[in-house]
């Protein structure tokens, strides 16, 4: 009794701190009062959420077989945790502001990857003081469209307010065609309403939460390991407070491993065009999953290679279909993408090294004859060959255990996965939660410290309002040295459980 016990305690004081949060969040007010924002006190309220989320999975850890009753008791803990923040206001984020705009752009019939917010912005201005430019940049469609997009802008008080605040304006839009869906379908049941968007989000959890139980069933694993998804304060924060869309990728993913583990690989190849059309980059677990399903072959057969090939067709017309609504603009498409792959990069920890060592290789071999970043460039590069010598050992060069474990089948996933998060440029918070159901099934020790750690990027905002910006080139290293540390302590130690 003594460990349920201990474990709903700790659920208990969570809902608290969540609560707490939610009280705070009132204090975060758009454009208002920056120097006077309680991030500090956020911070420790977030750690102390991190410490009774910790406790609970090391008594997790430490208990053996299932229990029903406990599993569906932390279940609704875990939805009370999200009750709570779903009226909370955002906590140092906006990311959603755009969503709704896209929501309400697709809504009405126009592309969402065709306009910048701020060209609807600036549409009256450059209309007056450049009518020839204005006709001879946009077709009669186009201007038909931006207009409408300008009324739309002032229909409600809401509206108005809500597409001033859009992060970077003058980018067109990057999420892909599912998260447009999402956002259209919010737009249809109430317009510009958060709390709609992330009520839809929770499905997408639930989603997620029931593909997770799925799989540790079938990989005769406890159900209660699926807590160290649904209690985790990083997924809770990320999704239900700064309402970021990456559950809508994350749930589909979840999918795709549970139907690996069964081995039902058509229906993991869907799940997987699913996520991402949701979110991109987990494309790049495309060729694992047509290993796995060709290892699972009993013989290799022309059948075999019909059914792989089968798979990526599969794949590719999903991605396809969920296209084609916007294929009337081609590449244009994919230029808000590209403007975040070639300039963005933030909150990161092996990137920042390789472009620093890159700057001091560039500073001492003198003038360059171009002007391109050349330290980020020879980053990226460096970066992608990893990736590609990773994927190339697990593809053909990785030896299986005699008697492999069931999960063994999942961890070449989980591998690339987290190098694609560890070595990326953007390393924010909630891209770590595309991570958070593979420790569900390994319970990577660092890896759930690192969940805790990320809390720390908030604490740049801190610096930034207090004038104190000299301290956050030190964030990255207490936010991820530890995490460093862990490891090599894990890997030395050779186990995940």
């Amino acid at each position: 009794m003594r460990p349920r016990i201990l474990l709903i305690l700790l659920g208990i004081l969570s809902l608290v701190l969540y609560l707490a949060v939610w009280h705070i969040s009132y204090e975060f007010n758009w454009g208002q009062g920056y120097r006077d924002r309680p991030i500090l006190l956020y911070l420790a309220i977030y750690f102390s959420l991190f410490a009774c989320y910790a406790g609970a999975v090391w008594v997790i850890w430490k208990r053996t077989g299932d229990d029903t009753r406990l599993f569906w008791t932390l279940v609704a803990l875990g939805l009370l945790f999200r009750a709570a923040l779903l009226p909370a206001q955002q906590i140092q984020e906006d990311d959603v502001y755009r969503y709704l705009w896209d929501g309400k752009v697709f809504a009405h019939e126009v592309n969402p990857y065709k306009f910048s917010p701020m060209e609807v912005t600036r549409l009256k201005e450059f209309l007056i003081q450049d009518p020839e430019g204005f006709e001879r940049r946009y077709d009669p469609q186009s201007i038909d469209e931006l207009s409408r997009l300008y009324d739309l802008k002032w229909e409600s008080p809401e509206s108005l307010v809500y597409q001033e605040r859009i992060n970077h304006p003058q980018v067109a839009t990057l999420y892909p065609p599912l998260a447009q869906c999402v956002f259209r379908l919010a737009h249809h049941i109430q317009p510009d309403s958060i709390l709609t968007l992330r009520l839809l989000f929770l499905m997408f959890d639930l989603m997620a939460l029931m593909f997770i139980v799925w799989t540790l069933e079938a990989l005769g694993m406890s159900r209660l390991w699926a807590m160290v998804y649904f209690w985790c304060p990083l997924v809770i924060k990320e999704t239900f407070n700064s309402t970021h869309l990456d559950i809508i990728g994350i749930a589909m993913l979840c999918g795709t491993l549970f139907f690996v583990v069964k081995q039902r690989f058509f229906a993991a190849n869907a799940f997987l065009a699913l996520s991402v059309v949701g979110k991109l980059y987990p494309a790049i677990l495309l060729p694992l999953l047509i290993q796995q399903q060709w290892r699972a072959g009993k013989a290799r057969t022309k059948n075999s290679l019909l059914k792989c090939s089968l798979s990526v067709l599969i794949f590719g017309g999903i991605v396809a279909v969920f296209y084609l609504p916007f294929i009337e603009i081609g590449w244009q498409n994919f230029s808000g993408l590209q403007e975040f792959a070639t300039r963005w990069q933030q909150n990161d920890s092996l990137f920042a090294l390789l472009v620093g060592f890159f700057g001091w290789f560039v500073e001492s071999a003198g003038p360059v004859p171009f002007s391109y970043d050349l330290p980020s460039l020879l980053a990226k590069i460096t970066v992608a060959c990893l990736l590609g010598a990773v994927m190339l050992v697990l593809l053909f060069w990785r030896k299986e255990a005699e008697h492999p474990e069931p999960r063994a089948v999942l961890e070449p996933f989980f591998i690339i996965m987290a190098l694609v998060f560890l070595l990326s440029p953007v390393q924010n918070p909630w891209y770590l939660c595309w991570l958070v159901p593979f420790l569900c099934i390994f319970p990577w020790r660092a890896g759930i410290l690192l969940t805790g750690l990320v809390g720390l990027y908030y604490l740049d905002f801190y610096f930034d309002y207090q004038d104190l910006q000299h301290y956050s080139a030190w964030i990255s290293w207490f936010e991820y040295l530890p995490f460093y540390l862990a490891l090599g302590w894990e890997f030395k130690l050779k186990k995940y459980s």
